[in-house]
């Protein structure tokens, strides 16, 4: 009975917040199409051009059983320190420099292909998350705050995090070593080299297609709330808790969208500890973008958010640290501090994304020429 009524109660209030957030939208129609059309041009201008060439490969590498031979001389460090199986080192390495999704479409990719189990792949989720150097390095170092090497910086404390996070993961909650009996991992079979390239296109603009329409929907959101006066509630309640004014006055959009909190961390003094806390969070709309990729697979959310928010504090002490003693650090925020709203223009072109593509082209060219061979 207490059951009965439990899920009635819910199915209402979650019916109310709906019926509520039609009367919102119907109401601050402007702010909404506003925030969605911001969404829309954040994922075009940013998303597609870094990530998609990332996408591409890492779904390539896979489904073309190149990325195997990465296990080869990754494979000792991964068993030893992640306790995972060799063959996910290359999935691991992508992870770390391809961006938030990839790690998540790795894993996805070779749960599908039945080369790791259900365990294992949760596993590699607690710590196969985080932003890369075409996001910390261009997008934050060079263009918000006009030093790669603060990004660098932002890179190191993510990078140093996920390993050590791994590290944690693997003796937390290892997962088994083998495959259930029941099942047999999936060889890679003869496939044209040029239908393998056009599956991995086809993945990587799947994916990008869900990315796009959560980071509309938070931006929306996002708009929403600044509207209706949520932020501020927000802001003041944390405040009254006790927290750090800066902290209490970026924590929405920390917890909300990362791009946007970032944005508006960068116009507060030496707050670079607080862009480090940002980014190893990563913000529920990228949560939401790794739950989407991931599908029915079985994943332990809450253990999940637990890695996330230990992520920003591992990130967030490293860089406060270095911060301290590293003048150019602390610079490269002030440089920022002019009063003056900060626009990013996103070219189409990258170079990280440029190098992913050349590198790409390379493993096609000399998987043409093993495939001549046999």
């Amino acid at each position: 009975m207490n059951k009965v009524c439990w899920r009635r109660g819910k199915n209402v209030l979650v019916g109310v917040c709906i019926g509520g957030v039609i009367v919102l939208l119907l109401c601050f129609s402007a702010d909404t199409a506003n925030g969605v059309r911001q969404g829309l041009s954040y994922a075009c201008e940013m998303l597609v051009p870094s990530l998609f060439p990332f996408m591409v490969l890492s779904s390539f590498l896979i489904r073309s059983g190149l990325i195997e031979s990465l296990g080869t001389w990754g494979g000792g460090i991964t068993k030893r320190w992640f306790h995972l199986p060799p063959h996910t080192a290359g999935a691991i390495l992508l992870s770390f420099f391809g961006g938030f999704p990839v790690g998540a479409k790795c894993v996805r990719l070779l749960y599908e292909q039945e080369k790791i189990t259900a365990q294992q792949a949760e596993q590699m989720m607690l710590f196969c998350v985080g932003a890369g150097p075409a996001f910390l390095v261009t997008g934050i170092g060079t263009l918000l705050l006009h030093d790669p090497r603060a990004g660098g910086l932002l890179f190191t404390a993510q990078l140093v995090a996920g390993v050590l996070l791994g590290g944690l993961a693997g003796r937390l909650f290892p997962a088994k070593d083998q495959l259930p009996s029941n099942r047999r991992a999936v060889l890679v079979s003869r496939t044209a080299w040029t239908d393998v390239f056009l599956q991995s296109c086809s993945d990587g603009a799947n994916a990008l297609l869900q990315m796009t329409a959560l980071v509309a929907l938070f931006a929306m959101l996002s708009a929403m709330s600044e509207r209706t006066g949520v932020c501020v509630v927000v802001k003041n309640l944390l405040q009254w808790c006790g927290a750090e004014e800066t902290l209490a006055e970026h924590f929405y959009y920390i917890l909300t969208e990362v791009t946007a909190a970032c944005q508006r961390i960068t116009q507060e003094r030496d707050s670079l500890w607080l862009l480090a806390m940002a980014v190893g969070f990563g913000g529920c709309c990228v949560h939401c973008q790794v739950w989407a990729i991931l599908g029915d697979l079985p994943l332990h959310k809450g253990r999940f958010l637990l890695f996330r928010v230990l992520q920003a504090f591992i990130s967030s002490v490293i860089v406060y640290g270095v911060s301290r003693f590293h003048p150019l650090a602390v610079m490269a925020m002030a440089d920022t501090n002019t009063g003056e709203n900060v626009h990013i223009v996103w070219h189409s072109m990258t170079v990280t994304g440029t190098g992913a593509l050349l590198l790409l082209s390379l493993l096609f060219v000399l998987s043409l020429q093993k495939r001549q061979r046999l």
